[in-house]
């Protein structure tokens, strides 16, 4: 008569490489959820992404540029509780105050030159550096830009016509800043 079964020999140190496994598998899908979860759960990333998909869709050489101007509440108004829509009416009414008349000085052209005073991965750590220098009365821009598959977000103060112009106000923020600045072309 003929054997018709397999026999199988599994000894303990068969039993303790399959449990490693399990253990190693199943802490590799908890990383990859959890980081899965931090960029889901991140409102900047949310925001980010399905503006940056709307972008691609559009335009995807466009650079983003962030004004860091603080809104100001109309004088005499005092309502601690205001609707949206009225909060959004101030910021118009706000804006429409605030531009200046077109002219040729205020207009980005390939002749312009900025001095970018840092670059960011972080866009809230760009955010800061914009605010820092915008307390101090500079117009401040954050471009982002991607270098090398690597999104990157510069920030940039003010806009000036000549190249001796941008080298004689970096050279004042270097002082003030105690930091080394370079000098771009405006886009």
């Amino acid at each position: 008569m003929e054997k018709t079964y397999f026999e199988i020999k599994i000894t303990f140190v068969h039993i303790v490489i399959f449990l490693i496994a399990v253990l190693g598998m199943g802490i590799f899908l908890f990383y990859m959820g959890y980081q899965a979860g931090q960029r889901r759960g991140n409102p900047l990333t949310a925001i980010n992404s399905e503006q940056n998909q709307e972008e691609a869709a559009v335009n995807p050489e466009e650079l983003r540029i962030v004004d860091e101007k603080p809104i100001k509440t109309a004088a005499g108004n005092t309502s601690a509780k205001q609707t949206i829509p009225e909060e959004m009416k101030l910021h118009q009414a706000q804006k429409k105050k605030e531009q200046p008349p077109v002219s040729q000085k205020n207009i980005f052209t390939d002749q312009n030159y900025t001095i970018q005073v840092g670059a960011f991965a972080d866009f809230t750590n760009a955010q800061k550096c914009s605010s820092r220098f915008s307390s101090r009365g500079y117009q401040t821009a954050i471009i982002v830009e991607t270098i090398n598959r690597k999104k990157l977000h510069t920030v940039q103060v003010g806009s000036f016509a000549t190249m001796a112009e941008a080298q004689k106000e970096k050279t004042k923020l270097e002082s003030l800043e105690k930091a080394t600045f370079a000098i771009k072309k405006a886009r």
